[in-house]
């Protein structure tokens, strides 16, 4: 029987999975549209990146705009790379089919 497809925790994590899909579809987006589109809370979202730009998936841009931080937020090519491997692994997953149970002898 062939092993099950294990998909990259890191990635599979549903907070980091919310803001890697959002960020897969976009050339980059910004702090408060993540906010808007995930639903998670900038605390979440702040820890989640960081977590993030540490294994090296996003790129995160801090400017000053007048007195407020813009934070923009880009997928690295490893970002894109691992979101690409992590939705095969996922379909992999779906179309994995075990082999059939042999029906049971009654006594």
């Amino acid at each position: 029987m062939p092993d099950l497809p294990a998909p990259n925790r890191l990635v599979h994590e549903p907070a980091r999975l919310a803001i890697l899909t959002v960020l897969s579809s976009c050339k980059s987006a910004d702090f408060l549209f993540l906010e808007q589109v995930t639903a998670l809370s900038k605390g979440n979202i702040s820890v989640q990146l960081t977590n993030l730009e540490a294994v090296g998936l996003v790129e995160i841009h801090k400017e000053l705009l007048g007195k407020k931080t813009h934070t923009l937020v880009t997928l690295t090519k490893l970002g894109r790379d691992e979101v690409r491997v992590y939705w095969k692994t996922m379909d992999r997953l779906r179309s994995f089919r075990a082999a059939p149970l042999k029906p049971q002898q009654s006594y």
